[in-house]
């Protein structure tokens, strides 16, 4: 089995490679041929890294570094489809235990990967943050989605995946064209996309499990705390204070307004497209 994984650190994110490297060599589908395919705008040095292929790319400011990931993948398909299976991870993700191809590779049915996104494995999915606005192509209706997965680690077999990179890709760049980035960027396009889907393996949170939570899973693959390497609030937002009616209508936005939301959803029988 010949296993490819897709690894984006470009500026500050070069710092969680070393790490990740070693974790995912120790801990990953061992029994399979694991090859790296990094993409990033710094000269890194792999001595003694046979199965780590570099493709160098140009750091772009946030968050279009991450939301045009799957332009990146399909720049070099070719290369990529000498692989069996295809997965991306976060650049902070470390593996800490022992994962099986049987744990983890999707079957022949399911064909792509996903893991439930441990902050919203208890929220009802009229709170999800999916994508609410109709001018993008990643819209979720209110009555609409189910599990809300997470963008940190995707995969699955080399073809079904790199068809779904192809969509995704297309999706993006049509809502760019309107000026528009989705609410989460690419990870809003995954969920419209799973919304697409039929079958599909779904891991639980352990599997990519977040800094800073407690959750009920076993740790497998554990991510990292971006803040004690960089300044992230800084790198990816601009602060703005919010007027008093703005605080309001944010938590009228979080705890009613979905409520009737999902009945005018229901009643105009909307569906996602």
């Amino acid at each position: 089995m010949k296993i490819g994984i897709l690894y984006i650190c470009t500026g500050n994110y070069t710092v969680f490679w070393e790490d990740f490297y070693e974790s995912f060599s120790k801990y990953f589908c061992t029994n399979s041929e694991i090859h790296y395919f990094v993409f990033s705008d710094k000269e890194m040095d792999f001595t003694g890294k046979q199965n780590v292929h570099f493709n160098k790319i140009q750091n772009q400011p946030w968050p279009l570094i991450t939301l045009l990931r799957f332009q990146t993948f399909l720049a070099v398909e070719e290369q990529l489809k000498e692989c069996d299976y295809l997965f991306f991870f976060n650049s902070n993700l470390n593996c800490v235990t022992n994962i099986s191809e049987e744990d983890f590779l999707p079957s022949k049915d399911e064909k792509l990967l996903f893991y439930h996104h441990g902050g919203y494995i208890y929220t009802k999915k009229i709170f999800h943050p999916y994508e609410r606005n109709k001018k993008s192509t990643a819209y979720i209706p209110y009555s609409c989605g189910g599990t809300y997965v997470g963008g940190g680690i995707i995969g699955g077999e080399t073809i079904p995946f790199l068809d779904m990179c192809r969509i995704l890709k297309q999706n993006i760049e049509t809502d760019l064209k309107q000026n528009y980035i989705a609410r989460w960027h690419d990870e809003s396009h995954i969920n419209h996309f799973l919304c697409t889907l039929e079958n599909y393996k779904l891991l639980n949170p352990g599997y990519c499990y977040p800094v800073g939570f407690d959750l009920p899973f076993e740790k497998k693959i554990v991510g990292v705390s971006k803040q004690d390497k960089f300044d992230v609030k800084n790198f990816k937002f601009v602060t703005k204070e919010l007027s008093f009616w703005q605080k309001v209508y944010r938590r009228l936005d979080k705890k009613i307004l979905p409520y009737m939301r999902f009945v005018f959803s229901l009643l105009k029988r909307e569906h996602v497209k």
